[in-house]
This record gives structure tokens, C-alpha cells and sequence, in this order.
């Protein structure tokens, strides 16, 4: 029985391609506005956008939500407290230092904070796969780019993008790369080009990080078959990595042909960070509780004989307990576990292809960006700080949707609706292509006496 008194289905809301085209943008130009000086005025731009935009969001109400528009989720999760809180403490130190470097690293923290709360409170429901599609598409032409790059100078080269750059942002083009794989004939191609791009890069730690994402690609299942295949997969790629270390010289040179330092029995090249780290480690120990300041670590290696066009840690941990503190390194700890738990528990009880694919591209993206953190300075580069945070905002404003379910087709139509007439209550049960519930967990419904609204 159709329920006439119901009324008229909303519409999908447009997502906002602004915000989404902001973070395609930063994963397709990377580093490249450095050399020309535009990176530090892009910053000073985005953080000013997103500090106007945030408020008008969160206090104003969009009058098209007065018609038939969906309307936008009110479940969505809130930013961790821990995280505004780290926001916070790293602008306080930017007022007291007063120093060029950092008032700009305060303004690329805080425009992560902005970002991603700004993501979440105008996520809709196509906008996941909208992000997803744009940044893969970005990631595929930088790709293509550096391959033609390494085809003319060699792997390890730079053109287009330089070598140790590229790297660091590959990995976010991977990030949302593996939620879309099976959803065409030729997903999984994207993956492995991004991997085999990464890997002539020469960037160390970036193909670890694609390698373990690319690794995700066997575990889609949570079966036996699933375990099977990624052991499978991991052993191969075990084996491809021994080949690649011992045959491969430009590869093996990058681990052995630099500073040569000894850990444990191996010597391996750390490429001169061995010795940032000693200097950083040092200064640590001077003001471990509340740090030296932010931008304290990079005027210190700045000033420090013996260390020539290095300004940077390259080591954002270490950078945060120099210049903040264990009070900023903590907040900031915390704030990324308490997201990728939230991120681990949306994506089990994701009643939705698209909501899925954003939830594991959450995941990915702090997963990267916190092990990118322990060999880069990925927290103080504005490309890459901004695509993921973005990813990690929609996922956050997907939280707790009640969105029927999506088909899998290309256009991401949302499925038609039946009505239950339980002659006390009715409900709407959205039916999904597979026959899920829309509640995860719960028990299929039965579908007799069903009439289509």
C-alpha cells in the first residue's frame, strides 16, 4: 500500500566541486609552486578561505534545504577535541614566536583542522565518489607525467615534478585509487601504475606506503579467499622487493650510496637525516614538555654547521615535540588515532558502495600520511595536507547517513525505495543491489506484500 501522505522524494545535492577541485588541484600541481614562489601566498589564501567559509557553514542554514533538496547529514561525526585542540596550541606558539617559518607552518596545521571540519559539514551524498574520481583522475596525469619524465632522464629524475615531491604525493593518488578498483574494467591498472611510478621515483618511503595500500586490493573479501589472496599477493610482492633491492642499482644505491649509517648489522643510507635527527633529538631534550617554539626545528637546522640545503627534520614527529612540545606531539597523536578509529568503525557499518569507498580512503590517507611523517615533512606541505584532509572531512560528514542505498552504476543514482505496511507504522526500506539491509548488522527483511512507492 503506497502512502499518499508521504512527501515527494528529495533530490541529490550537488556536491561542492569548489572544495573537492581545491584538493584535485594540490594532488595534481604538488610541490611545483615552490620553486616559483606561490606555495607560501597559496597557503595565506586557502587558510583565509577556509577560516570565512567555516563559520558561514556552521551558523548559516542554506535556504534551498527549505525545498526539496536532501538535506545535508546532521549525524555527521565532529572534528576530535584533541585535534581543535593541537589547532590551537599551534597558533598560540605561532603569536609568541612571531617568526616567518612558523606563522607558516601554523597556518598549514590550522588549515588542515579547517579543511577537514569545512569537508564534513558540506559532504553529500554524491560527493565521495565526486573526491575520489577527481583525485584519482589527477593522480593517473601526474603519473603519466613522471613516467614520460623517466623514460627521457631515468628513474629517480626529475621534470615535470621533482623525484623526492612526486613522492610525496603519490601515495594520496593510491589512497583513493584502491576503494575504486573493482568498480571498472580497468581499476586495478590505476593502482599499479601509481605503484610502478612511485617505485622509479626512487621515493623509499612513498613506495612502502603505495605498496601497503596496493596490498588492500586481496583483503576486499573477509574470507579464507581474501587471506589467501593476500598472502599470495604479499609474498610476491616480498619477493619483487628482494629483486628489485639486489638487481635493481639505482634502487639499491638509495639505500646504500649515501651516508652510509650502521643499524644493528645493516648499513643502510638515511640520505643525511641520521644527522637531522641527532640535532633535532638534541634540542628535544633541551625543552621536551613544551618545546622550543613552532618553527623552532627548522631555524636550528638552518643554523647548524654542517648542513647545507637541508632546513627541515624530516621527521614531522620529532619536529612537533621540538617546537610544541609532548603537550602538541600528544594532541596530535591522539587526534589521528581517534580518526582512524572512527574511520575503521564507519566503514563496517557502511550501508553503501560509495560511503565504503570513502571510510577505506580515510583510512589509507592516515595511514600514509602518518608513516610519510616519520621520513618527510608532509605535515607542513600544504599539497598534501589539503587533499587529505578533505578525504578525512567527507568520510566524517558521511558518518551516520541515512541515505538509501546507492547503485553501482556509473551515474550513482540512489535505489528506489519500498514502503512496508506494518498497519501501525510504516518505514521506508531502502533495497540495495546485493539485497543488504540498510541497517548493517540487521536481519533481512521480508519482501512479500511489498508495493512499489
Amino acid at each position: 500500500m503506497i502512502d499518499v501522505t508521504a512527501p515527494p522524494p528529495r533530490r541529490r545535492r550537488r556536491p561542492r566541486l569548489l572544495l573537492i577541485g581545491t584538493a584535485t588541484f594540490w594532488v595534481f600541481v604538488g610541490g611545483n609552486l615552490v620553486p616559483v614562489g606561490l606555495n607560501a601566498p597559496a597557503t595565506v589564501l586557502l587558510f583565509t578561505a577556509a577560516l570565512f567559509a567555516l563559520p558561514c557553514t556552521l551558523t548559516r542554514r542554506p535556504a534551498s534545504e527549505a525545498g526539496n533538496l536532501e538535506r545535508l547529514n546532521p549525524l555527521r561525526a565532529p572534528l576530535p577535541l584533541p585535534l581543535w585542540g593541537f589547532a590551537a596550541w599551534g597558533a598560540i606558539s605561532a603569536v609568541q614566536q612571531q617568526t616567518e617559518t612558523g606563522t607558516q607552518n601554523a597556518l598549514v596545521y590550522l588549515s588542515f583542522v579547517l579543511l577537514t571540519a569545512l569537508a564534513a559539514a558540506w559532504t553529500s551524498a554524491g560527493a565521495p565518489l565526486v573526491l575520489l574520481r577527481w583525485i584519482r583522475a589527477a593522480a593517473v596525469v601526474g603519473a603519466v607525467g613522471y613516467l614520460a619524465t623517466v623514460a627521457l632522464r631515468g628513474p629517480g629524475s626529475s621534470g615535470i615534478y621533482h623525484a623526492r615531491v612526486y613522492g610525496e604525493i603519490v601515495w594520496i593518488g593510491m589512497a583513493a585509487s584502491v576503494p575504486l578498483a573493482n568498480r571498472s574494467r580497468w581499476g586495478y591498472a590505476i593502482p599499479l601504475l601509481l605503484l610502478a611510478a612511485s617505485l622509479l621515483s626512487l621515493s623509499r618511503t612513498a613506495t612502502a606506503i603505495c605498496a601497503l595500500v596496493f596490498l588492500a586490493l586481496a583483503v576486499k573479501d573477509r574470507c579464507r579467499r581474501g587471506l589467501l589472496k593476500l598472502g599470495l599477493l604479499a609474498t610476491g610482492m616480498t619477493y619483487g622487493a628482494f629483486l628489485l633491492l639486489t638487481r635493481y642499482q639505482p634502487l639499491r644505491d638509495r639505500f646504500t650510496q649515501n651516508d652510509n649509517e650502521e643499524i644493528g648489522n645493516m648499513v643502510i643510507g638515511t640520505s643525511g637525516r641520521s644527522q637531522l635527527w641527532s640535532i633535532t633529538w638534541d634540542s628535544i631534550k633541551e625543552a621536551p614538555w613544551l618545546g622550543h617554539g613552532i618553527g623552532h626545528a627548522e631555524s636550528l637546522i638552518g643554523n647548524t654547521a654542517g648542513i647545507s640545503r637541508l632546513m627541515h627534520p624530516h621527521n614531522d614527529y620529532l619536529r612537533l615535540w621540538n617546537d610544541l612540545g609532548i603537550i602538541g606531539i600528544g594532541l596530535w597523536v591522539l587526534a589521528v588515532l581517534i580518526l582512524f578509529r572512527g574511520a575503521y568503525r564507519r566503514l563496517r557499518v557502511a550501508t553503501n558502495d560509495s560511503d565504503r569507498a570513502i571510510h577505506q580512503a580515510a583510512l589509507f590517507a592516515l595511514i600514509g600520511l602518518s608513516l610519510n611523517a616519520v621520513t618527510s615533512n608532509s605535515l607542513i606541505y600544504i599539497f598534501t595536507v589539503t587533499p587529505v584532509a578533505v578525504i578525512i572531512g567527507t568520510s566524517l560528514g558521511r558518518a551516520n547517513a541515512q541515505d538509501a542505498c546507492r547503485s553501482t552504476g556509473s551515474g550513482g543514482d540512489l535505489a528506489p525505495a519500498r514502503r512496508v505496511d506494518n498497519s501501525s507504522q510504516r518505514a521506508l526500506v531502502p533495497i540495495c543491489r546485493r539485497g543488504r539491509h540498510a541497517l548493517a548488522g540487521g536481519p533481512r527483511p521480508s519482501y512479500k506484500g511489498f508495493s512499489r512507492a
